[in-house]
């Protein structure tokens, strides 16, 4: 079973019901198709940073062993994150270093409007194209 975590930017998170992480996960539509059909999903961690005026990177840094005692092996980085939020591919790094494969969207456009969404599998980063 894969465990999946979604992670939203704080500021973004004020304003975002995450209706469409929850829809796409319960649908297993977007970017939770990508898994494979055999294989079951848990939804283990939604976490949200507490936002830019909060050392978001030192944070998230500090949950990591706790997603990693969740059993969480993927992290979907929310859509609204990586259209909005300036540290986006710096959450995407800090995660993908730390061994988890990271989907940089949740809902929507695998693109997105700026064509910028983040993969990281095994170690090895790639970008919407």
């Amino acid at each position: 079973m894969k465990k999946i975590m979604i992670f939203i930017c704080g500021q973004v998170a004020r304003k975002c019901s995450a209706n469409g992480c929850f829809r796409s996960f319960n649908q297993r539509s977007d970017s939770f198709a990508a898994h494979e059909e055999s294989e079951a999903l848990e939804l283990v961690a939604f976490n949200t940073c507490p936002g830019c005026d909060q050392n978001p990177l030192e944070n998230l840094e500090s949950k990591i062993e706790k997603f990693r005692k969740a059993g969480v092996d993927t992290i979907h980085i929310a859509t609204c994150t990586r259209g909005r939020c300036n540290n986006y591919e710096a959450f995407a790094d800090l995660l993908g270093n730390a061994g988890f494969n990271v989907v940089g969207y949740t809902h929507g456009s695998e693109g997105g409007k700026k064509e910028n969404t983040i993969w990281i599998t095994d170690g090895k980063k790639r970008y919407y194209k």
